[in-house]
């Protein structure tokens, strides 16, 4: 049984969380974008942009490690079908850089083709990101 985009996200999400950056790779397809609320290059959070294939994916993980220290991130719901998954909930991070909490709703949205992860779009509260950096 093939599993679904939601069951393939989690999966996506688990590698990540778990730093098995490896694991995650093998879930993505070389075609795979990865954006991050922004899709334009920000001088000032190197999350934003479009970031493409597994290089892209590492760039964009390692942007976000530079800037965040991970801490809670809580799916409220998740939903799709065998290509789309939308899942949102809430998260609390630090900014690594000011130690400043930054606490967001988030969503993403994620797209599948032959079960390899082809889009990563991640939306949270930029405002409350920039407020946390300064």
């Amino acid at each position: 049984m093939t599993q679904t985009a939601v069951e393939l996200t989690q999966s996506f999400l688990g590698a990540i969380f778990s730093g098995a950056m490896e694991a995650a790779i093998a879930l993505t397809s070389p075609e795979a974008v990865f954006v991050s609320t922004n899709p334009h290059s920000n001088s000032g959070n190197p999350m934003h942009g479009t970031f493409v294939g597994h290089e892209g994916a590492q760039a964009f993980f390692g942007g976000f490690a530079d800037v965040l220290e991970p801490g809670d991130f809580e799916i409220t719901a998740a939903f799709g079908d065998d290509r789309h998954a939308a899942l949102y909930g809430k998260l609390k991070h630090s900014v690594r850089a000011t130690g400043k909490p930054f606490v967001s709703d988030w969503a993403l949205i994620t797209r599948f083709k032959d079960g390899k992860l082809i889009l990563y779009h991640f939306y949270e509260d930029t405002e409350a990101l920039a407020e946390a950096m300064r």
